[in-house]
């Protein structure tokens, strides 16, 4: 039973880069964790009161979506050698943009019903601000962002014949232009995301060659490599945090301070994907590859599956713990999505989250070329 609602055989007997469900799995751990502890302040219910809780929702905050673009750039360079362009931007509409019209239309459509439950005011016009303006639709801006930076880069990849370093130069002019634009207030709608992640993307195939190659693993696993970065990373996400604390605002950094955000993220995304080539060596914590690998449908569902349970929580049986609300909803917010998933993909509903049919029919798994194409990701954010 354990096995078809979460499909444990098939993730954990995959050999293939276990690192990066690793990785994903933390992501989408702390993309989840800040969703409800959001949630549970907008609602008036004080969340904001426990500083511990708010200290680390700011200080896991900085790495999170970057990373997530880290790690899709990783892989694209080798996606369009097998792909070809026509294909490549094929599966990103089948395995994001599709995902994203789907289950944000969904959302909109639950919260436009639930109104009086749910924190977001909606109108019809939202559906349309899914393209337009994500941002104003919680967690949904990432897979905008994700799409629209994917296909841009291939195309300047295939068509331009821009190398990975020239990539790089131009994620970094893209990233000081929305850099700019978050300093002076300058709205430009989607545009803005893909203007300031499209360099973090960039940096994840520049060093793809080093993180791919075996050669490499030795040192990204070791404990030694993790005890240097480890103080390195605190020290950071530490400054990060005390900054934005001191503006009462989580995004001071990130929309003020962009140089300093790009420095910061940086060092966090490389300080996770060395401690899940630690996890992998060790092979330990391994509810996290499950996890990692269905990062996806927990991030496209586990909002409304939040919302639902605080509500309940609150509203029916009249729990005020914080602490309580927050770990009860974390949980149904990651286990839910998975078994949801699994079950539908069991039962052929596989269309729920991709156009693209799994080759190997309804077996409980993702499309056969998730193994190389982790940037199925979400989570993972706001």
């Amino acid at each position: 039973m354990f096995n078809y609602l979460f499909n444990t055989k098939k993730i954990l007997s995959r050999s293939r880069y276990p690192w990066i469900d690793y990785a994903r799995g933390i992501t989408i751990l702390l993309v989840v964790y800040r969703h409800v502890f959001e949630g549970l302040g907008n609602v008036g219910e004080g969340s904001v009161s426990y500083s511990g809780l708010k200290y680390f929702n700011i200080f896991f905050f900085s790495f999170r979506m970057p990373l997530f673009f880290i790690v899709s750039g990783i892989f694209v360079g080798a996606s369009l050698a097998r792909k070809g362009i026509g294909d490549y931007v094929t599966n990103r509409f089948q395995t994001i943009f599709y995902p994203l019209m789907l289950w944000g239309s969904i959302q909109i459509t639950l919260q436009l019903a639930f109104a009086g439950y749910a924190n977001a005011t909606r109108e019809p016009m939202d559906y349309l601000n899914l393209i337009i303006e994500p941002r104003k639709l919680e967690q949904f801006w990432y897979l905008n962002a994700l799409f629209f930076v994917s296909v841009l880069y291939a195309l300047v990849h295939w068509y331009g014949k821009a190398k990975p370093w020239q990539q790089l130069v131009l994620g970094a002019i893209f990233y000081a232009i929305g850099g700019y634009c978050h300093v002076q207030g300058i709205k430009i709608g989607f545009l803005i995301d893909v203007l300031f992640f499209y360099l973090f993307f960039a940096v994840g195939h520049v060093f793809s060659d080093m993180v791919l190659n075996t050669k490499n693993y030795k040192w990204l696993s070791s404990w030694k490599t993790t005890l240097i970065a480890l103080p390195v990373f605190v020290l950071v996400q530490h400054l990060f945090t005390t900054i934005n604390l001191n503006h009462q605002d989580d995004y001071y950094v990130q929309y003020k301070l962009p140089a300093v955000f790009a420095l910061i993220a940086l060092i966090g995304g490389a300080f996770v994907i060395q401690l899940s080539f630690l996890l992998q060596e060790l092979n330990i914590l391994r509810f996290l590859r499950v996890i990692g690998y269905h990062s996806l449908y927990i991030y496209v569902m586990h909002l409304m599956i939040t919302a639902g349970t605080r509500a309940v929580m609150l509203k029916l049986f009249h729990v005020q713990n914080i602490p309580v609300i927050m770990v009860v909803s974390i949980t149904v917010g990651v286990i839910l999505p998975m078994i949801f998933y699994n079950i539908a993909e069991r039962m052929g509903a596989w269309w729920l989250f991709t156009l693209k049919k799994p080759a190997t029919g309804t077996g409980g798994g993702q499309p056969s070329n998730n193994k190389e194409q982790p940037h199925k990701t979400v989570a993972v954010g706001s």
